[in-house]
Formats: C-alpha cells, structure tokens, sequence
C-alpha cells in the first residue's frame, strides 16, 4: 500500500507540477493580498476612528430607566501619538492625556474618562410647611423634594434654617443656615462596542445619571488601542493561523516539484 501511494504521489508530482506550481503561487498571493489588504484597512480605521473620537461632540439621550445618558466616542491611540497632536487636543483631552500618563506610572491604564459635571437648581419652588420656633426664632424648611418632569426624575433633599425671624427688630441681623441640602444620584458608566463595521467598531464611552439635576457637559475617554473587537472573516482568521504553515508547506513542495522536474527532464 504505502508502494502505491507512493507512486501515486510520484505521478501527481510529475505530471501536474505546474498545477501545483500555480495553486501554491495562488495560494500565497491570496495569503499576501490578504496580509496587505488587513494592514491597510487597520490602519484607515484606526486614522478615521481617531479623528472621530477627537472631533465627536456629546449626545444625549434617556433609557430604559427615564435616566439621561450622555455619549461620546472614545479616544484611541498611543499616548506617544497623542502628545504629538497636541495642537490638536482640546484642554479637556489634554487633562485627560496628562492624568493618564500619571496613572501609567503606577499601573497600566486600560480605559479612563475625565467627565465634566455640574448641579444646578432653576425655578424650584419648595412648597412645604416651614417648622415655626418662636423661641428660638427659627424657621426650618426641609422634606424630600421629588418631581418627575418629561420621564425624568428630578430629586432634592434639602433643610434650611432662617434664624433671627420671629420677632424681628431692625437691629436684628437675619441669617441662613443650610443644615442639609442633598442630590441623590445614580450614576452608570459604560464603554462599549458600536456597530459600525465600516469604521473598526470605535469604543464609545456614555454615562447616565438618575437625577435630572445633574447635567454632564463634556465627556473625555481613553481606551488602549489595542483593544479591538472588530469580526474577522473565517477566511481571515484560517489565514492567520495557518498562513505560515502553508508558505512552508508551499515552499517544500515546490522545491520537491521543481526537483523532480529536472530529474525526470
């Protein structure tokens, strides 16, 4: 048996070299045009997505949770590369690229965000019954404060304290004591993949607050750029594993055809 198989391998060499020739030639052009096309697109991906990420403005948007959530893409890039552009960075980017660096000397940074946040209050009118302290001439305001205004919760925990009111001379000097004044919040931050195969799957960053009084203005994210969740082709991913082994295997076979060849000329 191994006689015949022999054989038949001797025939195969002889008689079709050059079609083995060619599918081996075919088979390495494919694994290189493959190679190639891989680098080129990685490399546009990773430029556009970049340029998104630095240029990308913050959305808004509720979920599920009547919670506003504020998105924006994440930047993703060399922190060597990003010095270089400084130019430009805008000052939020520029902090968040400063703290980064500071958190590398300690730690491998694998994704960070510097969020720029405030709490303001507009048109509140607290309506609950003050606590009169004739006494000690007191009134204190306080309750919890809960309205929900276009699915959004907006929360207020609050305690005021007027003194110098009940009775009140004109040398008397009124003053104001605030003993508590509260926001309860939720805060969920998320990273995560977009589907947006044309431009690599950029990481975006977003944040969403359960209290309507808290109002994210900007939003700055980091993500090595290694991370990568792009799909590949099974073609792509056979390719991978098993492109060196086949210019191997190719290389060893042609030389076998090439030498058989001339030995049988």
């Amino acid at each position: 048996m191994k006689t015949i198989l022999l054989k038949f391998w001797k025939f195969i060499l002889v008689k079709n070299r050059w079609a083995i020739v060619l599918a081996i030639l075919l088979i390495l052009g494919m694994w290189v045009q493959n190679t190639i096309v891989k680098e080129w697109k990685n490399k546009y991906q990773t430029e556009v997505k970049l340029n998104n990420a630095l240029n990308d403005t913050i959305r808004f948007y509720k979920n599920s949770y009547g919670e506003v959530v504020a998105e924006k893409l994440t930047i993703q890039e060399s922190i060597k590369n990003l010095e270089k552009m400084y130019g430009q960075l805008s000052d939020s980017q520029k902090e968040l690229i400063i703290r980064v660096k500071e958190l590398d000397k300690k730690s491998n940074t694998i994704v960070a965000a510097l969020i720029t946040a405030n709490v303001g209050i507009t048109n509140l009118m607290l309506n609950t019954k003050p606590v009169i302290d004739t006494t000690n001439k007191k009134i204190t305001f306080g309750d919890l404060y809960k309205k929900t205004i276009d699915s959004v919760n907006y929360e207020v925990l609050y305690k005021f304290v007027v003194g110098n009111v009940l009775p009140f001379p004109q040398t008397a000097i009124p003053t104001l004591f605030i003993d508590t004044l509260q926001f309860p919040n939720k805060q969920f931050i998320s990273f995560s993949y977009k589907d947006d195969k044309k431009n690599g799957n950029p990481i975006s960053f977003s944040v969403s607050n359960s209290n309507g009084f808290y109002k994210t203005i900007d939003i700055n994210s980091y993500a090595i750029p290694t991370i990568n969740t792009e799909p590949k082709s099974k073609f792509g991913e056979w390719f991978d594993k098993n492109g060196k082994k086949i210019i191997y295997i190719g290389a060893g076979i042609a030389t076998g055809a090439g030498g058989v060849y001339l030995l049988t000329k």
